[in-house]
This record gives C-alpha cells, structure tokens and sequence, in this order.
C-alpha cells in the first residue's frame, strides 16, 4: 500500500470500486457521482480561459499562441473529472493536462534558447509529456508525492525564463509574466493552506483553498499567454 494514499470512499458510493487518490483535499467526499462539487466546478475557470485564448488566437499567423486554448481546455476537463471521480486513475489524466500544458511552454523556450530546432519541437513536447506522465503511476506505487512533478517543471520553466531574460537580445515586457507568477504563487498557498487543513472547512461545497488554486492557477495561465503573445518576433527565435 503506497505511503501516500487517500481514504478510500464508502461502499456502494458511485466511485468507491476505484482505487482513491494519493492526496485527500479538505472538501469532504459525497456519495455522489460528483464527489467533489467545489473542486470540481472550479475547474470551469480553465475552460474559459481556454475559450478565451481561442478566441485571441483566431486568425493569428503565430501558430504557437493557437496551442494554448486547447491546452488549458484539456487541463480543466482532466482536473474536473479527477475531482469529481475521487480515483487515481483519473488522477493520472489530471496530471497528464498538467504536464501538456506545461512542456507547451517549456518547448517553446527550448526553442528560444536554441535547445531544440522547429524540425525537433514535436518530438521535445511529445516525449517530455510522455515521460513525466510515466512516472505518475511509478512514483504512485512508490508512495511518491506525485505533485512534486509538476512544482519540477514549473521551476524548469522558470529558469528557462531566467536564462532568457539575461541573454535578450530584443525588449522584452515582463508584467503580464510577473502577474503570472503572483497568481501561481497565490494559487500554491491556497492549495498548501488546504491540504495542511489551516483553511478548511470540509463541508462547504462551494469554496475550498484547492478550488481556488484552480480559479487562480486559471488566471496566471491566461497572464503566461498574454506574455507569450505580447513577444516580438525576434524573441521567438534563438537569442
């Protein structure tokens, strides 16, 4: 039995033949086929920023800036069916919205530090999405805390920014990135403060410290897009 595993659901509930996941969030389990009705819905706020990057992207000759909708659409659709089934294997695919969306960044500063060349970006994004959902289930039966996959990439793409930034060779404008990090920083504590049981409330249904990770985590994403569109030509090239 993994180190790391939520309590499992009573029986006869909709989801209690499955395997539970490795980290229980504060918001109580229904016995219901949502489960988790604010970390749940709260996954609606990566939709509309999915909808809304489409939108943006529409008719733009940067094909790059079109990937990011999809994206995010695939993060909350995962996050939301996690949530609402209480089950690892549902869990996986959360984590594997995570990491699509997280080497979409992260092969497009490869690109941009002259890692990889265009002929060689699929191959980057696949693999590395491939490998890091690989090592979900591993680190699962090993009692490993899962999460920490996804705080490694996201302190991989923050030193790939940092390499970037010292070696610009154009203007580059750094809010729209500063004001994804202050959400992204703002979206973990109130995860923390929930899992740590220092803010929560089981039974509220309605706001739980993890749902608003999910709405604030939603935002920075929608800020990192706005940072990735508002680079100049130049910047997406090898500096």
């Amino acid at each position: 039995m993994p180190s790391l595993l939520a309590p499992p659901l009573p029986p006869g509930c909709p989801w209690s033949g499955f395997t539970p996941p490795n980290v229980d969030w504060c918001e109580a389990e229904l016995c219901a086929w949502v489960t988790n009705p604010a970390d749940t819905w709260s996954n609606l706020a990566y939709l509309v920023v999915g909808v809304w990057m489409i939108a943006r992207a529409r008719g733009s000759a940067r094909a790059e800036l079109r990937l990011f909708g999809p994206a995010s659409l695939t993060v909350g659709l995962f996050s939301g069916v996690y949530h609402a089934s209480y089950t690892f294997a549902l869990q996986f695919f959360d984590f594997v919205g995570m990491f699509l969306f997280c080497f979409l960044v992260l092969t497009l500063n490869a690109l941009r530090l002259g890692w990889i060349g265009m002929s060689r970006r699929l191959v980057f994004f696949l693999g590395g999405t491939a490998t890091m959902s690989a090592l979900v289930p591993a680190g699962f039966a090993l009692g490993f805390p899962i999460q920490a996959l996804v705080l490694f990439l996201i302190l991989a793409m923050l030193g790939q920014e940092w390499a970037l930034r010292r070696r610009a060779a154009v203007p580059v404008d750094y809010a729209p990135y500063r004001l994804a990090l202050v959400l992204i920083g703002a979206a973990a504590v109130c995860s923390a403060l929930d899992v740590t049981r220092v803010w929560c409330d089981p039974h509220d249904h309605w706001l739980q410290g993890h749902a608003a990770w999910h709405v604030l985590s939603a935002a920075s994403l929608a800020a990192l897009y706005r940072f990735y569109e508002g680079l100049p030509p130049a910047a997406l090239q090898h500096t």
